[in-house]
């Protein structure tokens, strides 16, 4: 059964408006509720990215040195004028909400009705399109009184423990609506590290095209307990990035503010399982397909992209590179791991935008280093954002043990999600990285399919994905125990 799920208050939103200039939080979003809007692809506010805009081209490799700390980047602060215009757009939006849902009351730590949440305001976002306002204890006040804390797993009644709502604050691009960039998520990422000190982060690797692979920590790192996630290993699939981020921002908030999920604190849960993410395994490709040719660094990178176009024969520049797959190297990178990597049927013989296997196992650093950190960690679980089919992927062919904490895991994605569980698998269509997990390590692992449509997906998409994903990882977090 899927969870029922509410929205936030809009007398509460209303309450929040007052430090909008300081911090201010996206409209809350329910984990795992059944979308409102009927059709996916036309659903979600059309706002667009922030104020750095989704520039074609970029001339840094990178604002990770060794060492992890982020450099070189400045976030750029919301105006009067933006602040305002927001503040006009959510009043507008609570106004259009119009009626209650009673069954739905924010309940305080004490146990009395606090306010009573406005019917269908869960896809309206409060707060700045651009990032650069980093939390303050006025915005953690505020959403403390949304949410409550505490550290005790008595079940005593704070709105998560009575809503199983999971926050989102703005201020970050990935926030947003709309395209969702490599630069972006740098943006994002030292905004996250100066509101967040306890997470932690380190860069994997570089790419052919000099992009850092980052890995980011949310949790205890000596956790005996770990969960690992990726995005983006496809590159017209970049709106997964943008899920993982989300899922980072939301559970770095709920760690600080100690706030409870379920009755249970989510600082003590992650204290017992650590979860490492990262978000965008194939940076190079993403920028190809939303920049085009000239959004790469390099001018290698270009004419091997151009020499591969020339080989397939390209007629149409713009739509072989607007569907592009692989890394810059042409290889799928979601076909080079080694779980029947041999018998896995090669669609192309040669490096392209889609298909090509590569020329063994881990013969890409992206899929070397992802598949690097998963034997390092050897964590209870993976878990690989695509698009497209809001289909769930876990089997492969195991039994015994695993089967059993492999249907856990796609049971815990469907009651989140609704997303179809599909028990299939062929030897022929493998040696994707869930393959390999599954087949190599024995971790229960999924691959989670994001999204209506022909990828790239509609970017509106990403308000609706985002209601349907941001509960899994907390549900895992207290399957787990603390």
């Amino acid at each position: 059964m899927i969870k029922k799920k509410s929205v936030v208050a809009a007398a509460m939103a209303m309450s929040m408006m007052a430090s909008l200039s300081t911090t201010a939080y996206a409209g809350t979003i329910a984990s795992g509720v059944t979308p409102i809007v009927a059709n996916a692809e036309t659903s979600g506010a059309n706002y667009t990215s922030g104020a750095a805009g989704t520039s074609g081209s970029e001339s840094s490799t990178g604002i990770v040195e060794a060492t992890g700390a982020l450099e070189g980047t400045e976030a750029a602060a919301p105006t009067t004028e933006t602040v305002a215009a927001v503040n006009e757009n959510a009043m507008q939006a609570i106004t259009a909400a119009g009626g209650t849902d009673t069954t739905h009351a924010l309940v305080s730590s004490s146990g009395s009705s606090a306010s009573t949440p406005a019917d269908s305001i869960g896809t309206t976002s409060f707060g700045p399109t651009v990032p650069g306002v980093t939390g303050s204890s006025t915005g953690s006040t505020n959403m403390n009184n949304l949410f409550g804390t505490g550290t005790t797993t008595s079940g005593s009644s704070t709105v998560l423990n009575a809503l199983s709502t999971v926050p989102l604050p703005a201020g970050y691009y990935c926030s947003n609506v709309g395209t969702y960039t490599y630069q972006e998520m740098q943006v994002d990422l030292n905004i996250l590290k100066t509101t967040y000190p306890q997470m932690q982060m380190d860069v994997l690797g570089n790419t052919i095209d000099g992009r850092q692979l980052y890995h980011v920590v949310v949790g205890n790192p000596s956790a005996p307990h770990k969960i690992l996630v990726h995005g983006g290993i496809h590159a017209r699939e970049y709106i997964s990035s943008q899920v993982v981020m989300r899922e980072i921002v939301a559970l770095l908030e709920m760690q600080q503010n100690n706030w409870l999920y379920h009755g249970q604190s989510v600082a003590t849960l992650l204290q017992n399982t650590c979860i490492h993410f990262v978000p965008m395994v194939n940076p190079d490709g993403i920028t190809l397909v939303q920049g085009g040719i000239d959004a790469l660094n390099t001018q290698a990178a270009k004419t091997m992209v151009m020499s591969m176009a020339a080989q397939d024969q390209v007629t149409d520049l713009a739509t072989y590179l607007r569907k592009w797959k692989n890394n810059i190297n042409g290889v799928n990178l979601n076909r080079n791991f080694d779980a029947f990597w041999q018998e896995a049927t090669p669609k192309v013989d040669h490096p392209s935008n889609m298909f090509y296997k590569g020329t063994g196992p881990e013969s890409e650093v992206e899929s070397k280093a992802l598949a690097n950190l998963c034997r390092q960690l050897m964590p209870d679980y993976t878990i690989s954002y695509h698009t497209q089919g809001r289909v769930i992927y876990w089997y492969f062919g195991e039994t015994g043990n695993y089967k059993a904490k492999g249907q856990y895991l796609a049971n815990v994605v469907h009651q989140n999600t609704g997303y179809t569980i599909s028990d299939t698998w062929s030897q022929t269509d493998a040696a994707g990285f869930k393959d390999w997990a599954v087949q190599k390590l024995d971790i229960p692992s999924v691959t989670i399919e994001l999204g209506r449509g022909t990828s790239p997906v509609d970017e509106s998409q990403i308000t609706q994905m985002w209601t349907e994903n941001d509960g899994i990882l907390p549900d895992l977090l207290v399957g787990i125990g603390a």
